[in-house]
Protein backbone atom coordinates (compact mmCIF):
# COMPACT_ATOMS: atom_id res chain seq x y z
CA UNK A 1 0.00 0.00 0.00
CA UNK A 2 1.59 3.06 -1.17
CA UNK A 3 1.81 6.35 1.15
CA UNK A 4 -0.38 9.07 1.54
CA UNK A 5 0.65 11.93 0.58
CA UNK A 6 1.98 14.71 3.65
CA UNK A 7 -0.76 17.44 3.95
CA UNK A 8 1.28 20.65 3.56
CA UNK A 9 1.33 22.44 6.55
CA UNK A 10 -1.14 25.40 7.45
CA UNK A 11 0.76 28.35 6.46
CA UNK A 12 0.67 30.81 9.64
CA UNK A 13 -1.23 34.21 10.37
CA UNK A 14 1.91 36.17 9.09
CA UNK A 15 1.76 34.30 5.93
CA UNK A 16 -1.66 34.63 5.71
CA UNK A 17 -1.85 38.37 6.22
CA UNK A 18 0.85 38.80 3.73
CA UNK A 19 -1.24 36.70 1.11
CA UNK A 20 -4.05 38.57 1.32
CA UNK A 21 -1.78 42.07 1.53
CA UNK A 22 0.00 40.91 -2.14
CA UNK A 23 -3.33 40.32 -3.21
CA UNK A 24 -5.00 43.05 -2.91
CA UNK A 25 -2.12 45.38 -3.93
CA UNK A 26 -1.72 43.96 -6.79
CA UNK A 27 1.65 42.66 -5.86
CA UNK A 28 2.57 45.18 -3.98
CA UNK A 29 2.28 47.99 -6.40
CA UNK A 30 -0.27 50.12 -4.08
CA UNK A 31 -1.40 50.70 -0.59
CA UNK A 32 -4.56 49.23 0.94
CA UNK A 33 -6.68 50.21 3.49
CA UNK A 34 -6.36 48.43 6.75
CA UNK A 35 -10.42 48.18 7.05
CA UNK A 36 -9.80 46.35 3.44
CA UNK A 37 -7.14 44.39 4.15
CA UNK A 38 -8.66 43.19 8.07
CA UNK A 39 -12.16 42.35 6.30
CA UNK A 40 -10.48 40.13 3.27
CA UNK A 41 -8.93 38.42 6.31
CA UNK A 42 -12.45 37.98 8.64
CA UNK A 43 -10.00 38.97 12.02
CA UNK A 44 -10.85 40.52 14.87
CA UNK A 45 -9.28 43.94 15.46
CA UNK A 46 -6.58 42.62 18.10
CA UNK A 47 -5.20 39.73 16.24
CA UNK A 48 -5.02 41.69 13.17
CA UNK A 49 -3.68 44.80 14.86
CA UNK A 50 -1.02 42.04 15.99
CA UNK A 51 0.21 40.41 13.34
CA UNK A 52 0.23 43.87 11.54
CA UNK A 53 2.68 45.33 14.40
CA UNK A 54 5.08 41.91 14.07
CA UNK A 55 5.35 42.09 10.68
CA UNK A 56 6.15 46.04 10.82
CA UNK A 57 8.88 45.41 13.60
CA UNK A 58 10.28 43.18 10.64
CA UNK A 59 10.58 46.25 8.33
CA UNK A 60 8.48 43.99 5.77
CA UNK A 61 5.46 46.38 6.01
CA UNK A 62 5.44 49.75 4.60
CA UNK A 63 2.50 51.74 6.75
CA UNK A 64 0.74 54.23 5.44
CA UNK A 65 -0.84 57.42 6.26
CA UNK A 66 -5.22 59.30 6.18
CA UNK A 67 -7.98 57.81 7.79
CA UNK A 68 -8.02 54.47 8.97
CA UNK A 69 -4.75 53.85 7.77
CA UNK A 70 -3.13 51.50 5.11
CA UNK A 71 -0.41 49.22 4.48
CA UNK A 72 1.80 47.70 2.01
CA UNK A 73 5.16 45.48 1.14
CA UNK A 74 8.20 47.23 1.74
CA UNK A 75 9.25 44.96 -0.40
CA UNK A 76 7.00 45.51 -3.18
CA UNK A 77 8.38 44.07 -6.70
CA UNK A 78 8.22 46.86 -9.31
CA UNK A 79 7.80 49.39 -6.52
CA UNK A 80 11.05 51.58 -6.26
CA UNK A 81 11.76 53.51 -3.72
CA UNK A 82 12.16 57.17 -3.25
CA UNK A 83 15.36 59.27 -4.44
CA UNK A 84 16.08 61.45 -1.42
CA UNK A 85 18.50 64.16 -1.67
CA UNK A 86 21.09 65.84 0.96
CA UNK A 87 22.04 69.45 0.41
CA UNK A 88 24.50 70.02 3.05
CA UNK A 89 27.49 72.91 3.60
CA UNK A 90 30.84 70.66 3.59
CA UNK A 91 31.53 72.22 7.01
CA UNK A 92 28.15 70.14 8.48
CA UNK A 93 29.96 67.06 7.40
CA UNK A 94 29.33 65.24 10.59
CA UNK A 95 25.28 65.97 10.75
CA UNK A 96 25.19 64.79 7.27
CA UNK A 97 26.82 61.01 7.99
CA UNK A 98 25.11 61.08 11.26
CA UNK A 99 21.66 61.42 9.00
CA UNK A 100 22.77 58.45 6.83
CA UNK A 101 23.17 56.04 9.62
CA UNK A 102 20.10 56.76 10.95
CA UNK A 103 17.97 56.59 7.66
CA UNK A 104 19.75 53.29 6.79
CA UNK A 105 16.52 51.30 8.29
CA UNK A 106 14.15 53.02 6.06
CA UNK A 107 16.22 52.15 2.89
CA UNK A 108 16.38 48.46 3.77
CA UNK A 109 12.71 49.11 3.88
CA UNK A 110 12.97 50.11 0.67
CA UNK A 111 11.24 53.92 1.53
CA UNK A 112 13.76 55.39 0.36
CA UNK A 113 17.57 55.88 -1.69
CA UNK A 114 19.65 58.42 -0.54
CA UNK A 115 22.03 60.53 -2.57
CA UNK A 116 24.97 62.96 -2.00
CA UNK A 117 28.02 64.87 -3.26
CA UNK A 118 30.18 62.50 -1.83
CA UNK A 119 29.07 59.89 -4.05
CA UNK A 120 30.06 61.84 -7.12
CA UNK A 121 32.85 59.58 -8.90
CA UNK A 122 36.05 60.91 -10.03
CA UNK A 123 35.75 62.38 -13.48
CA UNK A 124 32.42 63.47 -13.56
CA UNK A 125 31.16 66.62 -13.79
CA UNK A 126 29.92 67.53 -10.29
CA UNK A 127 27.85 70.57 -11.70
CA UNK A 128 25.85 68.51 -14.00
CA UNK A 129 25.58 65.48 -11.25
CA UNK A 130 24.31 67.30 -8.86
CA UNK A 131 21.59 69.02 -11.08
CA UNK A 132 20.35 65.58 -12.42
CA UNK A 133 20.33 64.24 -9.00
CA UNK A 134 18.81 67.19 -7.60
CA UNK A 135 16.27 67.25 -10.57
CA UNK A 136 15.21 63.40 -9.51
CA UNK A 137 14.65 63.66 -6.00
CA UNK A 138 11.35 63.04 -4.36
CA UNK A 139 12.49 63.83 -1.10
CA UNK A 140 15.45 66.98 -0.81
CA UNK A 141 16.45 67.68 2.76
CA UNK A 142 18.49 71.09 3.86
CA UNK A 143 21.00 70.83 6.64
CA UNK A 144 20.12 74.33 8.36
CA UNK A 145 23.22 75.91 10.22
CA UNK A 146 24.92 79.50 9.31
CA UNK A 147 27.28 77.65 6.92
CA UNK A 148 24.53 76.64 4.80
CA UNK A 149 22.80 80.01 5.08
CA UNK A 150 26.38 80.96 3.75
CA UNK A 151 27.29 79.07 1.01
CA UNK A 152 26.67 80.64 -2.03
CA UNK A 153 26.59 77.34 -3.76
CA UNK A 154 24.08 75.53 -0.98
CA UNK A 155 21.87 78.45 -0.85
CA UNK A 156 21.72 80.08 -4.17
CA UNK A 157 21.89 77.02 -6.58
CA UNK A 158 20.42 74.11 -4.69
CA UNK A 159 18.19 75.73 -2.14
CA UNK A 160 16.59 77.67 -5.20
CA UNK A 161 16.20 74.44 -7.19
CA UNK A 162 14.55 72.53 -4.13
CA UNK A 163 12.21 75.26 -3.77
CA UNK A 164 11.30 75.40 -7.51
CA UNK A 165 10.59 72.02 -7.34
CA UNK A 166 8.51 71.96 -3.77
CA UNK A 167 6.31 74.75 -5.49
CA UNK A 168 6.02 72.56 -8.52
CA UNK A 169 4.71 69.81 -6.60
CA UNK A 170 7.40 67.61 -7.63
CA UNK A 171 9.58 67.21 -4.70
CA UNK A 172 9.02 67.48 -1.15
CA UNK A 173 11.85 69.80 0.82
CA UNK A 174 12.07 69.23 4.62
CA UNK A 175 14.23 71.65 5.97
CA UNK A 176 16.76 69.96 9.06
CA UNK A 177 18.04 72.76 11.74
CA UNK A 178 20.97 71.41 12.72
CA UNK A 179 22.58 74.57 14.16
CA UNK A 180 20.79 77.45 15.52
CA UNK A 181 21.29 80.08 12.76
CA UNK A 182 18.89 83.16 11.65
CA UNK A 183 17.30 81.28 9.25
CA UNK A 184 13.52 82.24 9.57
CA UNK A 185 14.26 84.48 7.01
CA UNK A 186 14.62 82.39 4.48
CA UNK A 187 12.15 81.22 1.37
CA UNK A 188 12.23 77.45 3.32
CA UNK A 189 11.39 79.30 6.64
CA UNK A 190 8.00 78.60 5.38
CA UNK A 191 8.28 74.54 5.61
CA UNK A 192 7.56 72.39 8.81
CA UNK A 193 11.14 71.61 9.98
CA UNK A 194 12.68 68.81 11.77
CA UNK A 195 13.40 68.33 14.18
CA UNK A 196 10.11 68.54 15.62
CA UNK A 197 9.32 72.55 17.19
CA UNK A 198 12.78 73.31 14.90
CA UNK A 199 14.54 72.60 17.86
CA UNK A 200 18.28 72.80 16.21
CA UNK A 201 19.68 69.13 16.48
CA UNK A 202 22.61 70.57 18.22
CA UNK A 203 20.88 71.69 21.03
CA UNK A 204 19.56 68.65 22.03
CA UNK A 205 20.86 66.84 25.18
CA UNK A 206 21.17 63.69 23.88
CA UNK A 207 21.75 63.96 19.83
CA UNK A 208 20.52 60.20 18.80
CA UNK A 209 16.89 61.79 20.09
CA UNK A 210 17.54 64.67 18.00
CA UNK A 211 18.37 62.17 15.45
CA UNK A 212 15.61 59.66 15.92
CA UNK A 213 12.97 62.45 16.00
CA UNK A 214 14.36 63.50 11.77
CA UNK A 215 13.70 59.99 11.00
CA UNK A 216 10.62 59.55 12.48
CA UNK A 217 9.76 62.91 9.98
CA UNK A 218 11.37 61.87 6.70
CA UNK A 219 9.90 57.83 7.49
CA UNK A 220 6.14 59.46 7.69
CA UNK A 221 7.05 61.84 4.44
CA UNK A 222 7.95 58.89 2.55
CA UNK A 223 5.11 56.55 3.47
CA UNK A 224 2.69 59.75 2.36
CA UNK A 225 4.54 60.00 -0.95
CA UNK A 226 4.68 56.55 -1.68
CA UNK A 227 0.61 55.88 -0.79
CA UNK A 228 0.33 58.42 -3.75
CA UNK A 229 2.09 56.47 -6.76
Amino acid sequence: MGRAPRRRGRRTDKELFLAALTELSEQGQRLVSNQALRERLVWEPQKYLRIKEQLSSENVLVIGRGRGGSVGLASAPGTPALNLFISYSHGDETAKDEILKHIQPLQRMKLIEEWHDRQIMPGEEWGNRISDRLNAADIILLIISIEFINSKYCYDIEMERAMERHEEGSARVIPIIYRNCIWQYAPFAKLQALPRDAKPVCSWGNLDDAFVDVTEGIKKVAEELLGTR
